[in-house]
C-alpha cells in the first residue's frame, strides 16, 4: 500500500479517484484522455528477438506525464504490417505488456498504469488468436449461452496476455446489407443484438459492474476482480447501420421515434459495460461524437451507464465538418461525454484549450475521472503487472478451438435442400470447386490477423477431404470472387475435373481478406481495394450480385448434371436467386472463422445438423432495399411492378435435417407480465436444434405500428419424436410504443405469434 489516499484498497473508488485528481496537473489529466498511440509503431523487435520501446512511445508518455490508453500493442494484420517475423507472439505477449507498463508508471508522477486496448471483433486480433465466425453468422445461432462462452474463453485468452479492455462490435444493427461492416452485425434487429450484447458483456466482465450499485462506491476488495475478466469497449453506439445508401459512417435521418422505439432497447443492453464507443456517423445531422443528448442525457442519465466512451478513430478529428478548430472539437466532444481518444489530433490540444478558455476544465476533469475509475476497477493500481501464463494460455487456446467449432456449426444456415443433405459417407468422388473453397483467410472476415502455416490445413476442401476419408475428393478453383480477367481456362479445368465426380461442391461468395500489398486509412479501412475484395471495411457495394464469372462457373457445371451444392462464404446476402435454382443445396457459411471448413465439412456429411436461423431478411436483391421485417405496416403496395417487394427468404428462416412442428400455444396475463407457452416436437428422424421466437404486434395508438417485432427467443434441442414445452415471460413494459406526441404509451393490445400460431390479448386500464 502506497502513502497517499488513492493507493489505499480500503477506500472506494470514488475517494480513490477524487484523492487522485485533486494532485494531478492539467497536462496529468490531459495525458489521461488521450490514446493517440498506434501501439505496433510502439516496440521494435529486433532480429535476435530482443524488444525495445521506441522514441516514439517514449516521448508521447513524456508529453503525457503518463499514458491513458494504449491500442493495439498486438495487432498484427497488412495495415499495421506486423507478421510473424515482426509481431509478438502470444507466448510473449506478457513480457511486452510489462515492458511498457514498467515505464509507463517510472515516468507517471502518481505512477498511473495504462490501459491496454486490443481489437477483438470475433476474436483478438493478434497472432496466434482464435478466429470465430464473424457476428452476421454467430448471430444466426440464436445462442446467448454459447455467445457467452465464447467471449469469457477470448476474455481468458486476452488477460493471459496482459490486455484490460476488448474492442467488441454489438451494436450496429444489419439494416442494409450494401454496407461492408454488415459483417460486424449480430442481425437486423435490435433485441437479438441487445442480448448478444449482454452475453458479450457477461462472458468479457463477469459482474464487474452491476444494475445494484455504483461501482465507484465500492472497494476493489468488494468488487473481487478475477485475472480473467477485462473491460469490453462494445461498438458502435449508435445507429451506423442505418446510414443512407448503405455508405460506411454516413448520415442518418432516423426520427426521435425510430430512436426510442428501435435503439433505446439496443443502448439499454450496454448500462453494465466498461466502455461503448462513439459510432463515425451522425443522426440528424448530429455527430454522435458531440451528441451529448446520446451520451449524457440518454445512456448516462437515463440509462445509468456508468462506463467510459471511447472515440473512434480519428473521428474527434473528423469534427472539422462542424468546427473550425480542434480546440472547440475537443470541447464539445467533452461535453458530449467522449472521455477517451483514439490515434486523433483534437485531443492533443486540450492544454492548449484549456489554457486560452475554449475547453471547460470540468468537462475535462469528468473524462478523466472516469478513465481513472476504470483502472481502478479493473485493478491495476493494485497489479498492473501481468504474471508469465505458463501453460495455462495453451489450455486456454485448446478449450478455445472447441468451443469455436461449435459456434462455427450454429451459425451456418441451410436455405435449401432437395434430400441431397448429407451427404452419403461412401460417396466416390467428390468436386470441390470455387474461389472460397481452398482459402483459410476466405472464411476469417475482416479484422483478422495473419495465420500460421500450420493452419492451412483448415480449408473447406481439405476438411472436405478429412471427413470424407473413403472418398476422392479433388479441388479446382475455378474462378476468383471478383476479377473477370482470364477466368475461362479456370472454369475449364473446373468443368474437367467434375466430369466423373458424383457430388459438386461449389464454394462461391465474397471476401474481406486483405493482404500486405493494400493501401490504408488513418483509420486502418482499406483505400486501395483488392480486386477480389468485396467486403469489410469502407468496402460497400451497390448491387449484391455475385461477382466476377461465379455464377458463369454454376451454370457451366450444372451442365453436367451432377448433384450440386452450392455453400456461400460471405459477409452479406447476395443475390442467391439463380444460385438457388441451379442448386440441389444451399448451405450459407457467412464468414465462419478458422474452424469453418471442419464445420462445413461436419454438416455435409451430417455429424452436425444444421441450425441457423437467418437473422437478417434476405433480400432477392438491393433493388428492393429496405426490407427488415420490422418496418411499419403502412396501407402500401409492398410489391414493386417489375418485382415482388417480399425478400427472398424472411427473418427467423432455415431448414434442418429434421423437422419441428408447433402446437398449444398459450398466453397468460397477469397484472405486469404476460407468459407464454408452446409445445415444440421434433417429427423428424434426427437429433436436432429449433430457435424459437417470439414475435409480438402492437394493436392500438396514434402511430402506425410495425408489422412485428421479436421480443424473445431460445433455442431448444430435441432428440427424434421429443417435445418440450418453451416458456417465455414478457414484463409490462415490452408492449410500450412512441406515440404521436413522442409519450411512452402501453399499447390497448397485442398479437402475440410464434410460428404459424397466434393469439390476441387486449389490455385492461
Amino acid at each position: 500500500m502506497g502513502n497517499f489516499p488513492y493507493q489505499n484498497p480500503k477506500l472506494t473508488i470514488r475517494e480513490r479517484v477524487t484523492d487522485l485528481m485533486a494532485r494531478m496537473s492539467l497536462e496529468e489529466k490531459v495525458g489521461q484522455v488521450n490514446q493517440h498511440l498506434y501501439g505496433w509503431e510502439c516496440y521494435e523487435k529486433k532480429k535476435d528477438g530482443q524488444v525495445i520501446l521506441t522514441d516514439t512511445f517514449k516521448e508521447h508518455v513524456k508529453w503525457g506525464k503518463g499514458l491513458g490508453a494504449l491500442y493495439g500493442l498486438f495487432r498484427a494484420d497488412p495495415w499495421s504490417k506486423v507478421g510473424f517475423e515482426t509481431g509478438i507472439a502470444p507466448e510473449d505477449s506478457w513480457k511486452l505488456v510489462n515492458q511498457v507498463q514498467e515505464y509507463v508508471i517510472n515516468q507517471s508522477r502518481w505512477k498511473i498504469p495504462a490501459l491496454i486496448v486490443e481489437e477483438c471483433p470475433h476474436g483478438h486480433q493478434g497472432l496466434g488468436g482464435i478466429s470465430y465466425p464473424t457476428n452476421l453468422g454467430r448471430g444466426n445461432s440464436f445462442n446467448t449461452k454459447l455467445t457467452e462462452q465464447s467471449s469469457r474463453l477470448m476474455a481468458k485468452e486476452l488477460a493471459a496476455k496482459g490486455v484490460h479492455l476488448a474492442l467488441v462490435s454489438t451494436l450496429d444493427l444489419a439494416k442494409d446489407p450494401r454496407w461492408g461492416r454488415t459483417e460486424e452485425c449480430f442481425g437486423e434487429d435490435p433485441i437479438l443484438a441487445a442480448r448478444m450484447s449482454e452475453a458479450v458483456i457477461a462472458g468479457f466482465q463477469g459482474h464487474l459492474i452491476s444494475d445494484e450499485e455504483a461501482y465507484l462506491d465500492k472497494t476493489v476488495i468488494e468488487i473481487n476482480k478475477q485475472p480473467e475478466q477485462i473491460g469490453v469497449v462494445l461498438k458502435h453506439c449508435i445507429a451506423q447501420g442505418e446510414a443512407l445508401g448503405g455508405h460506411n459512417s454516413g448520415t442518418v435521418t432516423i426520427g426521435g421515434r425510430e430512436f426510442k422505439d428501435v435503439y433505446f432497447p439496443l443502448l439499454e443492453s450496454t448500462r453494465n459495460a466498461i466502455g461503448v464507443m462513439a459510432a463515425y456517423n451522425d443522426v440528424d445531422g448530429v455527430p454522435c461524437h458531440i451528441n451529448g443528448q446520446l451520451f449524457q442525457k440518454t445512456l448516462r442519465e437515463q440509462i445509468g451507464y456508468q462506463g467510459i466512451v471511447m472515440a473512434d478513430g480519428i473521428a474527434l478529428d473528423r469534427l472539422e465538418d462542424v468546427f473550425d478548430e480542434k480546440t472547440v472539437s475537443a470541447n464539445a466532444a467533452l461535453e458530449a461525454g467522449i472521455d477517451l481518444s483514439l490515434w486523433d489530433e483534437t485531443y492533443l490540444q486540450i492544454t492548449e484549450g484549456v489554457t486560452e478558455k475554449k475547453i471547460k476544465e470540468s468537462v475535462l476533469n469528468a473524462a478523466c475521472a472516469r478513465v481513472l475509475g476504470i483502472k481502478f476497477l479493473l485493478g491495476l493500481f493494485e497489479k498492473p503487472f501481468v504474471e508469465d501464463p505458463q501453460e495455462r494460455l495453451t489450455q486456454i487456446l485448446a478449450e478455445s478451438k472447441a468451443n469455436n467449432l461449435r459456434a462455427a456449426e450454429e451459425s451456418l444456415t441451410m436455405l435449401k435442400n432437395n434430400g441431397l443433405l448429407p451427404l452419403d459417407r461412401k460417396t466416390e468422388k467428390i468436386a470441390v470447386i470455387g474461389p472460397n473453397a481452398n482459402s483459410l483467410y476466405a472464411l476469417l472476415g475482416d479484422y483478422s490477423a495473419p495465420q500460421s502455416a500450420n493452419m492451412t490445413n483448415l480449408t473447406i476442401y481439405q476438411q472436405i477431404q478429412n471427413v470424407f476419408s473413403e472418398s476422392e475428393v479433388v479441388f479446382s478453383e475455378g474462378c476468383e470472387v471478383r476479377n473477370t480477367k482470364n477466368q475461362n481456362p479456370k472454369i475449364e479445368a473446373a468443368v474437367k475435373e467434375c466430369q466423373d465426380a458424383d457430388v459438386i461442391i461449389c464454394v462461391l461468395g465474397g471476401s474481406s481478406a486483405r493482404n500486405f500489398d493494400m493501401e490504408f486509412l488513418k483509420n486502418g479501412a482499406v483505400s486501395s481495394k483488392g480486386i477480389n475484395m468485396d467486403s469489410g471495411e469502407n468496402v460497400d457495394v451497390a448491387s449484391l450480385s455475385l461477382g466476377g464469372q461465379q455464377l458463369t462457373l454454376l451454370k457451366t457445371v450444372k451442365k453436367l448434371r451432377k448433384p450440386l451444392v452450392t455453400v456461400l462464404i460471405q459477409g452479406r446476402p447476395y443475390d442467391i436467386q439463380e444460385v438457388q435454382q441451379l442448386s440441389d443445396a444451399v448451405l450459407i457459411g457467412w464468414f465462419p472463422g478458422q474452424a469453418g471448413g471442419t464445420a462445413i465439412a461436419r454438416t455435409l456429411i451430417g455429424d452436425n445438423n444444421p441450425s441457423g436461423r437467418l437473422n437478417i431478411s434476405y433480400p432477392l436483391n438491393s433493388q428492393q432495399l429496405p426490407v427488415y421485417y420490422y418496418q411499419r405496416a403502412a396501407s402500401k403496395k409492398d410489391d414493386y411492378y417489375d418485382q415482388k417487394g417480399a425478400p427472398l427468404h424472411e427473418f427467423g428462416s432455415g431448414l434442418s435435417y429434421t423437422q419441428f412442428s408447433y402446437e398449444r400455444l398459450h398466453v397468460h396475463k397477469e397484472s405486469d407480465t404476460i407468459t407464454i407457452s408452446v409445445t415444440v416436437k421434433n417429427v423428424g428422424e434426427f437429433t436436432g436444434k429449433e430457435t424459437v421466437l417470439l414475435f409480438v404486434r402492437l394493436l392500438g395508438g396514434r402511430v402506425i405500428q410495425r408489422h412485428k417485432q421479436l421480443k424473445a427467443f431460445d433455442k431448444i434441442e430435441l432428440l427424434p419424436d421429443e417435445s418440450a414445452e418453451v416458456t417465455f415471460a414478457l414484463s409490462d413494459d415490452q408492449f410500450y410504443f412512441t406515440d404521436m406526441d413522442q409519450s411512452y404509451k402501453r399499447a390497448d393490445g397485442c398479437r402475440i405469434m410464434v410460428k404459424d400460431l397466434s393469439e390476441e390479448i387486449i389490455f385492461g386500464n
